[in-house]
């Protein structure tokens, strides 16, 4: 049991994590768009960061804005998908196995996305960032994956 509740702790984690990462994007990109006054503090100002990142390419406003709410999107996916795995997870063989697949591969291919776009538009100082939670939810995966559940688990 203790090895399910690492694991379900874990799933939760990731599941908060996500959340405040969509809600911080949702209210930023109210922000860009005049809904909530600039002075707003609880935004995650990466809207006008992914402006000034392609403006390299002289990105349209409209392409930058599809790109963010695309991002968001994504991510609102990615955190519903932790909470229901979290919801529906009890160890191997017994439930959420099929959505939790679903959550790793949503959250990291998201990492991947941004690891690639930061490579096309020279975004060096974010890349390690990317990468280094695409490494840790894979950790993640590897620990609810790999850690002895049961009667054969160590006590």
């Amino acid at each position: 049991m203790p090895a399910v509740l690492l694991k379900r702790t874990l799933l939760a984690f990731w599941a908060a994590w996500l959340t405040v990462v969509f809600t911080t994007n949702v209210l930023d990109g109210l922000k860009a768009g005049g809904l909530l006054a600039e002075s707003w503090p609880f935004a995650s100002g990466n809207y006008r960061f992914l402006s000034e990142t392609t403006a390299r390419y002289g990105t349209p406003d409209w392409l930058n804005a599809a790109l963010f709410l695309g991002v968001v999107a994504w991510e609102g996916v990615a955190a519903l998908l932790f909470w229901l795995t979290w919801w529906t997870f009890r160890g191997w063989g017994k439930g959420g196995g099929a959505v939790l697949y679903a959550a790793f591969t949503a959250a990291l291919s998201l990492w991947l996305a941004f690891a690639i776009a930061d490579e096309v538009f020279i975004a060096y100082p974010v890349e390690g960032t990317h990468l280094r939670l695409f490494l840790a939810q894979l950790a993640t995966l590897l620990a609810v994956e790999l850690l002895p559940e049961g009667a054969g688990a160590p006590k």
